[in-house]
C-alpha cells in the first residue's frame, strides 16, 4: 500500500495519497516513508489551495508532521 500512495504522489493524486498514509499511519504510526507521504501530500495541497483556511490548514499539518518525525529521530 505504501507503493500505491507513493504512486498517487507522483501522479499528483495528493487527496489519495494522503488518505492512504492516514491508513499506513494507523498501522504504523512512526514508519518514516509514510510520513514522508502525507508530509509531501500536505504540502503540495496547501500550495494548490485558494481558499487562506484550507492553505493554513494543510500547511500546519504537513509542518507539525515534519517537526514530530524530526523529534523522533
Amino acid at each position: 500500500m505504501l507503493k500505491s500512495a507513493q504512486d498517487a504522489l507522483e501522479a499528483g493524486e495528493f487527496q489519495w495519497a494522503a488518505e492512504q498514509a492516514d491508513y499506513l499511519l494507523a498501522v504504523d504510526g512512526k514508519n518514516a516513508a509514510v510520513l514522508d507521504v502525507k508530509i509531501r501530500a500536505f504540502r503540495e495541497l496547501g500550495e494548490r489551495q485558494m481558499n487562506a483556511t484550507a492553505r493554513n490548514y494543510y500547511l500546519t499539518v504537513a509542518n507539525s508532521l515534519k517537526t514530530a518525525r524530526s523529534s523522533d529521530r
